[in-house]
């Protein structure tokens, strides 16, 4: 009993032995993949650009007179109001100026009016002279028409009638100097200090005191639209402190700059090459190095009609200047900071994507995949659309939550049993 005791013992551990010698064996056969299920997700395309951020419209505010700042009322980063006062500056030369041609404007305009009452007395003395005159003129007609007729009738003499006559003439020629001076003396506005030399002496007392009025408001400095202060003068002997009441400043000198809005752009260059895929409308996304990780969406709103020579030196391509506004910002963002910019050339909604290492090239430019259902793969044809860096659209031959070999190896075998190393997820939505 013994001896049949040990032989069992004997065989089972043969069995044993055998059994895992095949299980070994079994398992060496089986080929470890990575896999990666295949769904419907978004996919794009980017043009990788760097630019920089900026506010969509600045402008400098100069100070327009020489002077000094009499008082300061903005700082930077303060929001303002269009008409805003900013600063005032002290000009005493311009305040005498100013009231010194006020005063001479209302002393024309008072010449006008007086010169319009030197007319109406003017033509009135006139217009009574060619009355007077005109009174005797036909005084003298009706004795000299008394007279003919007493001629004719031989009442009179001869030499009466010829009296008459010269007297007429005489006073036919006085009526018509009369007449005459009158018409002159409307041309002339009958008198030497006429009307229209009044009006135009107090047109150009009007026009110089319009201009030294214009500059003594330009000692009022105003913000010209809503906005933010970015940048106030600093002093010239200490950059670090701004401008104050006292300084001196002259013509021309950029006091404020004044941004509008409160968003930002970016400004980009994108190569002639690539210009073709921008659009007006293409939506962005925005990041940077100092932005803590943080992205932001933005979208194409301008591209420039015309292409500049490229910022690097060695570089023989062009560049197209192309602006991208933000859709949300940060308290964080400052004018002037750099910015990565990813222009989406494409963007396809519920589409099946792959990476593009599973994606393995045939004979005449066909495409595969290798399956695996079952612990088995199987090679499949696809049609493939647009791929981008990493991953390309599946148009045919996949469905979706399919999974599909990443980096398949060479040895692959149709209907090759396999084992899953390290199963990853689909990508995310972009």
């Amino acid at each position: 009993m013994k001896r049949i005791r040990n032989l069992v013992i004997v065989v089972v551990a043969l069995a044993l032995v055998v059994g895992l010698a095949v299980g070994l064996e079994r398992n060496r056969t089986k080929t470890p993949v990575t896999v990666q299920r295949v769904s419907l997700t978004t996919f794009s395309v980017k043009l990788p650009e760097s630019g920089v951020l900026q506010r969509p419209h600045t402008e400098t505010i100069p100070a327009l007179v020489a002077g000094n700042i009499a008082r300061m009322y903005a700082r930077a980063g303060e929001d303002v109001r269009a008409g805003q006062l900013l600063a005032t500056i002290y000009n005493p030369t311009l305040e005498y100026s100013a009231a010194g041609s006020r005063a001479d404007y209302l002393s024309a305009n008072a010449n006008v009016d007086l010169a319009r009452v030197q007319e109406r007395n003017a033509r009135v003395g006139y217009q009574g002279q060619v009355e007077t005159a005109k009174s005797n003129y036909d005084e003298v007609q009706r004795i000299y028409d008394a007279d003919a007729q007493l001629y004719k009738n031989q009442a009179i003499p001869r030499q009466q009638l010829d009296q008459d006559k010269a007297k007429l003439d005489q006073a036919k020629v006085a009526y018509d100097q009369a007449v005459a001076q009158l018409k002159l003396g409307a041309v002339t506005s009958y008198s030497g200090d006429s009307i229209q030399y009044a009006i135009a002496a107090a047109q150009k007392a009007r026009i110089i005191d319009d201009q030294n009025q214009q500059q003594l408001a330009f000692t009022r400095i105003v913000a010209p639209f809503d906005g933010i202060i970015q940048t106030v003068a600093s002093q010239t002997s200490d950059q670090l402190r701004p401008i104050q009441a006292g300084d001196a400043v002259t013509a021309g000198q950029a006091l404020f700059t004044i941004a509008q809005g409160h968003t930002f752009i970016v400004r980009t260059k994108v190569d002639e090459q690539d210009i073709a895929r921008v659009q007006v409308g293409q939506g962005a996304i925005v990041s940077g190095e100092d932005f803590s990780g943080a992205t932001f969406p933005g979208r194409v709103v301008a591209i420039a009609p015309t292409a500049q020579k490229s910022d690097d030196p060695s570089a023989t391509t062009k560049q197209v200047l192309t602006v991208i506004a933000l859709q949300r910002i940060a308290p964080f963002m400052r004018d002037g900071m750099s910015a990565d910019v990813d222009i989406l050339t494409t963007v396809l909604h519920d589409v099946l994507t792959v990476p593009n290492g599973s994606i393995v090239s045939g004979a005449k430019g066909r495409k595969y995949v290798w399956v695996v259902a079952s612990r088995t793969v199987s090679k499949r044809a696809v049609t493939v659309g647009k791929s981008n860096e990493t991953s390309s659209v599946v148009l045919s031959g996949l469905r979706p939550d399919e999974s599909v070999v990443l980096a398949p190896p060479a040895t692959l075998a149709q209907g090759a049993a396999v084992t899953i190393a390290t199963p990853s997820p689909s990508p995310s939505p972009i």
